[in-house]
């Protein structure tokens, strides 16, 4: 499958691949400030003048309370500062499930409902059932 570039889902959050997250070193034509990775690899190339966080998830097992909410506490001090790009390694099941959870989280709307508006925006996406089941856990609580 080729590369779906970085889709915006939200006012300031996109979604993207760790591509993207490295194209950022080149050229940053959304104003990006702030990359959250999701993934166990590092973004290679950084742009300057733009803040990396990375709290690498499992795609395949349910992810710890603790991770789940140090993701949206950065996602939310990012987002408040400028504009984010939340990244996994293709963009397809991490990302878009953080991000839909953090709309849930925001009131903006509920995570199904927010996975499928990002479906609408970005049409690779394909999250992962076990943590997508573990993600809407930690939202009920």
């Amino acid at each position: 499958m080729s590369h779906v570039p970085m889709t915006r889902v939200w006012q300031r959050l996109y979604v993207g691949g760790i591509c993207d997250a490295e194209q950022l070193a080149s050229a940053n034509p959304a104003g990006i400030t702030a990359v959250i990775s999701l993934c166990p690899e590092v973004v290679a190339r950084r742009a300057s003048g733009v803040t990396y966080t990375r709290i690498p998830i499992s795609d395949t097992a349910p992810i710890p309370a603790r991770k789940f909410e140090a993701v949206i506490a950065v996602l939310a001090a990012s987002i408040r500062r400028g504009k984010v790009l939340l990244h996994c390694v293709k963009g397809m099941s991490r990302a878009p499930i953080l991000a839909a959870a953090w709309m849930h989280r925001i009131g903006y709307l509920h995570i199904e409902s927010a996975l499928l508006e990002i479906a609408d925006l970005r049409p690779s996406i394909d999250p992962s059932p076990v943590l997508l089941k573990s993600v809407e856990g930690h939202l009920s609580r």
